[in-house]
């Protein structure tokens, strides 16, 4: 990725920023640092941000200093945000979902702070939050009605590549970034298992509906591979020639058109479409009696709490 030229830049000048600022517990300067950091690994940077700057406001104001910190001190800032209140918040951390956040912003602070090159301390870090079911999902019945929308599309071409992509997100659990990533020999429809590539690789089971729409799919797929200039190794590809598209890898930009319209045709308006198909398939796979720790397996999430653990579903 390229970032614009910053003082970070240089692995030198890095960790002496990051000293200076540690010295004086200046949230603005680590937030950058933080911010580099995000950009440059792909993190994302809302609630790392929002966590340094709390911690350091708190750690000013126990009088800490670094590297100087008792070993418990994250122990006790965590206990003040979640017993009482972020000291930069006006609400304490009460869902579920938050607390994992917040938890995830802590250790990565940390990473930051260790990739900067500053001097870390023994410090331990609060326990892991179970991830609790609670996000909003799409039900059967509105699954069911994006796959009717999908199947008729006014654009041929887009109809079975929109089932297919449907089953894989709101079925199989497959994260866009990893959609786009598949490739043609990663499907094996003898075996009905999928494989996924990337920082969570995985194989994943497909149901016997799954396979038959990546079999459909890969029946246009092999019409549209022989008009492109090079063959693409991807599997999913885009479908039709806007923008001179055609043959061109799936990417982001196209998938989410395909979402709007299958939403637009089925009358089904979820806030978050692609968060709301993801956990769709999470709570299928509990609901087909999977241990949580399979859950996390097939579909990469964090983690998961059994069913019967949720709180204010709707």
């Amino acid at each position: 990725m390229l970032l614009p030229a910053s003082p970070l830049d240089d692995p030198q000048a890095r960790q002496e920023w990051v000293a200076r600022a540690l010295a004086t517990w200046d949230r603005q300067a680590l937030g950058e640092a933080a911010l580099y950091a995000s950009r440059l690994f792909g993190w994302h940077e809302r609630q790392t941000l929002a966590v340094l700057h709390n911690l350091c406001y708190w750690c000013r104001e126990q009088g800490y200093t670094w590297p100087h910190l008792p070993q418990n001190a994250l122990l006790l800032f965590w206990e003040e945000a979640t017993t009482h209140r972020p000291p930069l918040s006006p609400r304490p951390l009460r869902k579920d979902t938050t607390l994992y956040a917040w938890w995830r912003g802590l250790r990565r602070t940390l990473e930051v702070l260790a990739w900067a090159g500053a001097e870390m301390p023994r410090l331990e870090l609060p326990p892991k939050p179970q991830y609790a079911l609670v996000r909003p999902y799409l039900s059967e019945p509105e699954f069911a009605a994006l796959l009717g929308a999908a199947r008729s599309h006014p654009e041929g071409r887009l109809r079975r590549l929109g089932v297919a992509v449907l089953y894989l997100l709101g079925e199989a659990g497959v994260w866009p970034k990893e959609l786009f990533a598949l490739r043609l020999e990663d499907f094996h429809p003898a075996s009905r298992v999928l494989r996924v590539r990337g920082e969570k690789a995985r194989t994943v089971p497909l149901s016997k509906e799954a396979t038959e729409a990546l079999q459909e799919y890969l029946e246009d797929r092999e019409s549209i591979a022989t008009l492109a200039p090079l063959p693409s190794p991807y599997l999913f590809v885009r479908m039709t020639n806007k923008k001179g598209g055609l043959g061109r890898p799936l990417n982001m930009n196209s998938l989410r058109p395909l979402l709007e319209r299958a939403c637009e045709l089925s009358g089904v308006f979820p806030e978050r479409i692609l968060g709301a198909l993801r956990w769709r398939a999470v709570r299928r796979y509990l609901q087909q009696g999977l241990p949580p720790a399979e859950v996390v397996r097939r579909t990469g999430v964090a983690s998961v709490a059994p069913l019967g653990r949720e709180r204010g579903q709707r």
